[in-house]
């Protein structure tokens, strides 16, 4: 991919040049080939060159003069202008908007952004360069963490930008001050971002840092604007504490004042607040930089642009290191970076958010390909049901499972008749949600009067009466997944209560079901009950495959939290195996010993050396990144089978909530929720409801602690997947097990 930023890159002031190469490393980072569009107009190269305006002789004349009256005017303007040519991929050469248009730039990304590349001010009124009006028709269209510089846009302004906003395909800003300014423009979203300099840790930036060769320690007075309070503070400061200073500008300012950095590369600028005892700035990058090396400082706002540097404290909870008044300095401690930690968290926090946008805007993700069949879905769409693969009548589609652990259609090309009928069973296209009739769902809370039943099962103990009734009574068969001799969770076929035992107990994994469909269907074709019991998607894809309903077939869907990798558990078995010394033949991951809360369940690990492991089944790492959604299939941040969005004839879960919802319900021994979810599922119901203790109950009850929407997406996840085969096990997992994690901080 080639992408393109275009940004105020040719300004020489640290920030904007830091800004500039950060994303262009960020984007390097990606394996994208980046570039700095150069578009350098006058209303910004002006106020830099010191010979601006003038040429031939006159400019030679003016370079003599200038090197005998200010010579180090001259030697700032050669130490930007190597640093831009040196560091910048330079794309181009455009002074003007219409050389810039003229110049057919080529690119697959173009990006603006960040710095105040949307000010009024700053470029002229409008300026259809930093709205990417010269972009290539159909080419992604980004703003990445630009800037307003202010909380709103100029009137006159208004239908030019809102023109323009509407061809973006990702827009993002840098402060919350002027989100709703641009959102009142656009029809898009508009997302909130860092800054580009915080997106990269500070070792990225050895590559162009230098040390100061400064024997002495220092205060770095850091003044954009001119400012008589920072003056009198700094000088107060170094009186104080007895260090010197050095400073920005290049004329002498405070009375303890040993240098300048007015002729320094943005290399150097990042050398001197590393290396400085404390910063006393009214810059945002000057107070961006602080926190990057985690130096000792004061912020005192600038004028006109302090709302960025406020809504960056606020962000990061720094805001203690505003000053806004000199007078309300009382110690040194407002300096001070009293939780580290907790910084480095939030600021990796925000950094993972702003990734993910930028990743999501330039459609970096595998979400963003399509799946390798003609349904023409993308891969975080695709739920892996199966339907395409067993309804193809060439066997032209194979399942194949991804890095990830996770099943993925693939066609050959060879075989593919290109008849539809894999694009018509996608549930992605149909979703099978039932449309209720007149008096459902009829929702209940329910408890298997057999105790000793009730306490081998997950919860209330509702599938295995459906299957005794279904087994014995109507002599059929039932379907539900069971761990296999290698500890693989797959769909299995059971005709007596004996087998049906595997079933019982919930997997906590994405199970595998090749095949199982057409048995199904043979099943149902020869007159035989089925019961089939599966995840809401696994049930919409048995629907689509079946492409009719049967009298004879009762589908029981199970109440989903989210789908995990079987690459995932099937290391995690391995780890278990090795540290133990003897393979794993069974995992209960909430056996009730102890209760049926999650915060009590027990996690029992069974070996086949005959040894039992009981864990706090909250607190291990693999159920533990299940419960935070660490480790799903990238389908389930879509799912459409949330709370009244239900597939199967009934449709049963665990009744989280109840002790509150229904207190003589409860006995911490398992209770189930139960939708009856049309006239076949009441039919079964009233065949075993005498079993059971139960009440009346409704939807937003049932679903008051169980998913009312898809589970959310976590940028853990990102991190844990691209590690998975890099780091053992349990210590990746163990990296993200928040309760553990806040364990060794308390400790």
């Amino acid at each position: 991919m080639k992408a393109g930023v275009i940004t105020f890159h040719s300004a020489h002031n640290f920030g904007a040049s830091l800004q500039t190469w950060a994303l262009q490393k960020v984007l390097k980072n990606y394996k994208i080939d980046a570039s700095v569009i150069n578009y350098h107009p006058s209303i910004i190269d002006d106020l830099y060159d010191p010979l601006s305006g003038k040429s031939g002789l006159k400019k030679e004349l003016a370079r003599l003069n200038l090197k005998r009256t200010n010579p180090r005017s001259l030697i700032r303007f050669n130490n930007y202008t190597n640093f831009i040519k040196n560091s910048f991929n330079l794309l181009g050469d455009y002074s003007t908007y219409k050389e810039l248009e003229a110049g057919n730039v080529d690119l697959d990304a173009y990006i603006v952004g960040s710095d105040q590349v949307w000010n009024s001010e700053h470029i002229g009124g409008f300026d259809p360069a930093y709205f990417l009006n010269f972009a290539k028709p159909g080419a992604l269209k980004i703003a990445y963490a630009a800037s307003l510089g202010k909380d709103y846009i100029l009137p006159i302004y208004h239908d030019k930008i809102r023109e323009s906003l509407e061809t973006f395909t990702s827009i993002s800003i840098r402060e919350k001050s002027g989100k709703a300014a641009v959102k009142q423009l656009t029809s898009n979203s508009v997302s909130i971002v860092l800054d580009p300099t915080l997106l990269l840790p500070r070792e990225d930036y050895e590559e162009i840092k230098t040390v100061p060769d400064i024997k002495e320690k220092y205060i770095f007075v850091y003044m954009m604007e001119h400012n008589p309070d920072v003056v009198t503070f700094a000088n107060r400061v170094s009186k104080m504490t007895g260090l010197p200073i050095i400073q920005r500008r290049p004329n002498k300012l405070f009375k303890n004042e040993i240098g300048t950095c007015y002729t320094s590369a943005p290399g150097d600028f990042l050398g001197l607040i590393e290396n400085a005892e404390y910063v006393i700035t009214n810059s945002f990058h000057g107070t961006v930089f602080s926190i990057v090396y985690e130096t000792p400082f004061v912020s005192m706002l600038h004028s006109n642009t302090g709302s960025r540097t406020i809504d960056l404290l606020n962000t990061l909870n720094l805001e203690s290191h505003l000053l806004y008044n000199i007078e309300d300095f009382t110690d040194f401690e407002k300096f001070e970076i009293k939780n580290v930690e907790k910084l480095r968290s939030r600021v990796l926090e925000l950094r993972r958010a702003s990734l993910l946008f930028l990743e999501d805007a330039l459609r970096l993700s595998d979400k963003y390909k399509q799946v390798d069949c003609p349904t023409n879905i993308s891969r975080n769409e695709c739920y892996g049901c199966f339907a395409c693969k067993e309804i193809c009548p060439t066997n032209a589609i194979t399942m194949i499972k991804d890095a990830e652990g996770f099943y993925y259609p693939v066609v050959d090309e060879d075989r593919c008749t290109d008849c539809g009928a894999c694009a018509k069973a996608c549930i992605r296209r149909d979703n099978h949600i039932i449309d209720y009739q007149e008096e459902y769902p009829k929702v209940y809370s329910v408890m298997n009067k057999e105790e000793e039943v009730r306490m081998k099962s997950s919860s209330g103990a509702i599938f295995p009466e459906l299957a005794r009734y279904v087994i014995d009574e109507k002599k059929g068969y039932v379907v539900g997944v069971k761990f296999d001799e290698n500890m693989k969770a797959v769909a299995s076929i059971a005709n007596n209560m004996e087998d049906l035992k595997a079933f019982y107990g919930s997997k906590y994994v994405k199970s595998e079901f090749d095949g199982i469909f057409p048995q199904i269907k043979q099943l149902l074709k020869d007159g035989h009950t089925v019961l089939y019991s599966g995840l809401p998607c696994e049930c919409a894809g048995l629907r689509s495959y079946l492409r009719k309903d049967y009298d004879n077939l009762i589908i029981c869907e199970i109440v989903c939290h989210a789908a995990p990798s079987p690459k995932i558990l099937e290391q995690y078995m391995e780890y278990l195996k090795k540290k133990f010394g003897s393979k794993v033949k069974n995992i209960t991951f909430r056996d009730k010993e102890k209760g049926w809360l999650i915060h009590k369940a027990t996690m029992v690990i069974e070996f086949e050396n005959g040894k039992e492991l009981r864990i706090n089944a909250r607190r291990n790492n693999y159920f533990r990144a299940f419960l935070n959604d660490f480790i799903a299939r990238p389908s389930c941040n879509k799912c459409e089978y949330t709370f009244t969005n239900r597939v199967g004839d009934v449709t049963i879960g665990d009744f989280w909530g109840i002790r509150d919802i229904d207190p003589d319900m409860f006995d911490d021994k398992g209770v189930s929720l139960l939708t009856i979810n049309n006239e076949k599922g009441s039919k079964v119901w009233n065949n075993v409801k005498d079993r059971f203790t139960y009440k009346t109950s409704d939807m937003t009850s049932a679903f008051t602690k169980n998913h009312i929407a898809a589970s959310p997406f976590r940028l853990e996840r990102l991190e844990i997947f691209d590690k998975l085969d890099e780091t053992p096990i349990d210590d990746l997992l163990l990296g993200y097990n928040d309760l553990k994690q806040q364990e060794t901080n308390e400790s």
